[in-house]
């Protein structure tokens, strides 16, 4: 994926601040055991925005669950300035730093939950319009969850290590059809982004 080409300069210096903030933070918090300024691009930006798609329908909301670091939600708010973001992590210290770097990006448009996704709040517990997840947890665990939060017309987009047919059974076992799945190779793991949608 060509960063240049699919987002602006404003928004490619957004990123690489942010991914400078890990690399910071990484050295105190543990964000992530990447040290190489190309693999926490390939890892953290390029492969977030595989959740973009097409892109975001005009004013969405979107869920991210197990945020971490800021993978996916992070480049997905950069790339999306037109639609909200709430960010859930359970880990204070990352949710801390989360709200950190959504200050220091001037991302107005993110929001964090400092809690488990089944606690949060009336106010922030949906219906979303998307749901994302970069591997929060099996699909079937993931997509349970996510689909308690969709809107009428909602969609889940994920990115994780396992099979196809865990994917296609789960989604099937919640009322959902498989939109898009792609299989491709990253690091030398095999890896697999889908979108699901209501049936």
């Amino acid at each position: 994926m060509n960063l240049d080409s699919a987002l602006g300069d404003e928004q490619c210096g957004k990123l690489g601040n942010w991914l400078a903030l890990v690399e910071q933070g990484g050295r105190v918090m543990n964000l992530t055991g990447l040290k190489e300024p190309a693999e926490l691009a390939a890892e953290l930006v390029v492969e977030s925005l595989r959740l973009l798609g097409s892109g975001l329908p005009d004013s969405a909301s979107v869920l991210d669950i197990g945020s971490g670091q800021g993978a996916p939600v992070i480049p997905l708010a950069v790339a999306a300035p037109q639609c909200s973001f709430l960010a859930v992590e359970v880990r204070q210290r990352r949710a801390d730093f989360l709200l950190f770097a959504a200050r220091r990006l001037r991302l107005a448009n993110l929001s964090v939950a400092a809690c488990r996704v089944e606690a949060l709040p009336a106010a922030q517990s949906g219906p979303y319009d998307v749901v994302v997840s970069r591997a929060f947890a099996s699909p079937l665990e993931f997509i349970r969850i996510a689909r308690t939060l969709l809107s009428p017309a909602g969609e889940i987009r994920g990115i994780c290590g396992d099979s196809a047919a865990e994917i296609h059974s789960a989604a099937a076992a919640h009322g959902l059809i498989v939109d898009e799945l792609y299989e491709y190779e990253h690091g030398g793991r095999r890896r697999i982004s889908y979108r699901l949608n209501i049936s």
